[in-house]
């Protein structure tokens, strides 16, 4: 097994068989010294966290896979906190899809939106390049640039808000709200898909008004491990 990518909050290896092991780590993301899973600097490590990141990846890719949207999801892994998937090309993409206005959002438009206001299903595409802090990048660039084609940023902006609308209800039913989520997509087969993970690092969820922690999420949405 050979290590080929090592994350901010997960580590990534390529099996024998051609598929990849995730492992998910306990380390966080914030600025200074608040936890954020939109930052890009690890501030830290949080006992249990990388468990949580493992639970709810699973537990979302099978929401996924049972309502028909593709993944490169296999299984849980033969370790603890591991995930098995296909090998995928990676688009270098997040594609983010806001419910409420929040985070980074506000910092950019805030001389137009509140934090907390609505935006039901609105789409944002940014790259993923951490010395340029992930900037954002217009569906024409993306095309000119030639880093995806027409077709997949159509594919991607549909099925974000897909995803999005099926977790937010399924969030929805245990009193929980999302805010909003990231995904990340690639090519596996010629075919684009959601890839990477789907859990607390990748989306804002809040309960009564204020987000909680992954762990917290966890909890929340799984009970106990």
């Amino acid at each position: 097994m050979q290590k080929i990518y090592t994350g901010k909050t997960k580590d990534v290896f390529l099996q024998g068989d051609g598929s990849v092991l995730l492992r998910f780590k306990d380390t966080v993301t914030g600025v200074g010294n608040t936890i954020d899973s939109g930052a890009n600097e690890v501030i830290g490590e949080v006992t249990g966290k990388g468990r949580s990141s493992f639970r709810l990846t699973l537990h979302f890719f099978e929401l996924l896979r049972k309502a028909g949207i593709p993944t490169h999801f296999i299984s849980a892994g033969p370790d603890a906190n591991t995930v098995i998937a296909r090998l995928a090309r990676s688009f270098r993409l997040e594609v983010i899809c806001r419910m409420k206005a929040w985070g980074s959002f506000v910092r950019r438009y805030g001389n137009y939106v509140s934090e907390g206001e609505p935006l039901p299903s609105l789409v944002e595409f940014t790259l993923k390049d951490d010395e340029r802090g992930d900037p954002l990048i217009t569906e024409d660039a993306l095309v000119a640039l030639n880093i995806v084609s027409r077709e997949a940023i159509d594919y991607m902006r549909v099925t974000a808000r897909q995803a999005t609308s099926l977790i937010a209800g399924h969030l929805g039913e245990r009193g929980l709200e999302l805010i909003d989520i990231k995904y990340e997509f690639g090519e596996v087969d010629g075919q684009t898909m959601i890839i990477d993970e789907v859990s607390g690092d990748s989306m804002r969820v809040a309960c009564n008004g204020r987000i909680l922690l992954q762990t917290e999420l966890e909890e929340a949405l799984l009970g106990k491990a």
